[in-house]
């Protein structure tokens, strides 16, 4: 049995404007293994998310041509016939102007979609909230790892803001410093009034479209406890919606991805909270859009 999000009627891709794409994939995990369990696990607990939105006095599910595709199976020759599947894939959907909403997964999966989303807007940006900075040039003998997925991302030639980043090598901040179409706002940095604002100032002032790839990891794990690699001090649910809202209205947000989901057996908050941090998403991005 396939899951819909939010456990709505089925809707054909090709009625759709906007699709959920769930890419259980996981082949690099590092730390915590299970993120191939984490587009199930947020496709069933978005049944148990409330439709009715609260902070804008609407029904998103309502006015939003919104489907399910069915699970990406993985590609058992290795990352790259993954990562080509995934493109050949996307590609055609983005190319008619729909949103795909990615479920991982591992962040690997990214690359591909970022490389899918370009061929139709290669004047995007790319904006990642991630604790870690995924900007190794190669991670346990491969180069297409979650621990390396942003430098792939940003070899694509396209400006890169980075949020919530709280753990890197020295490797990597090396490039961070020379790096000339990379911002970076550290999580100590957006706990400050000052740095906060300087990073909404920023969001607000990137021109043109958005894709959108969020880690579930930059999330304190006292809110996101079920990730592949939890880092203390991140983010709060709060600081994300607003950072996701703030894009939305300052331009098109043209694709996302919610990645690194690793469920936790007998807690459920995890899952329920990117379930719903994707509905609120997508009630942001439609209500700009009209």
């Amino acid at each position: 049995m396939s899951l819909n999000f939010l456990d709505l009627k089925y809707l054909p891709v090709s009625e759709a404007e906007a699709i959920v794409l769930p890419i259980p994939y996981e082949a690099t995990t590092t730390y915590g293994a299970g993120t191939r369990e984490g587009p199930e696990a947020i496709l069933s607990a978005s049944r148990q998310v409330e439709l009715w939105d609260e902070e804008h006095n609407w029904d998103p599910s309502q006015k939003i041509k919104l489907t399910t595709a069915l699970p990406m199976g993985p590609e058992a020759s290795g990352p790259q016939a993954m990562l080509d599947k995934i493109r050949r894939q996307v590609q055609p959907w983005a190319s008619q102007g729909k949103l795909v909403a990615a479920l991982g997964g591992e962040h690997t999966v990214t690359l591909a979609l970022v490389q899918a989303v370009q061929t139709k807007y290669p004047d995007m940006t790319v904006v990642a909230l991630d604790a870690h900075a995924d900007l190794r040039e190669a991670y346990e003998g491969t180069k297409l790892s979650h621990a390396c997925v942003l430098r792939r991302v940003y070899e694509l030639g396209r400006p890169l803001t980075l949020l919530g980043t709280r753990s890197y090598s020295k490797e990597e901040a090396d490039l961070l410093w020379v790096a000339p179409r990379m911002k970076m706002f550290k999580a100590a940095e957006l706990h400050t009034p000052e740095g906060w604002g300087q990073a909404m100032e920023h969001l607000q002032q990137i021109p043109g479209p958005v894709y959108l790839s969020l880690d579930l990891d930059v999330l304190d794990p006292g809110v996101m406890p079920g990730v592949g690699t939890p880092e203390p001090g991140g983010l709060s649910y709060r600081q994300v919606l607003t950072i996701i809202s703030t894009l939305a209205q300052r331009g098109p947000i043209i694709g996302l991805d919610l990645v690194e989901l690793a469920p936790i057996p007998g807690n459920r908050v995890s899952e329920f909270t990117a379930a719903r941090i994707l509905y609120k998403a997508l009630g942001y991005i439609y209500r700009s859009r009209r």
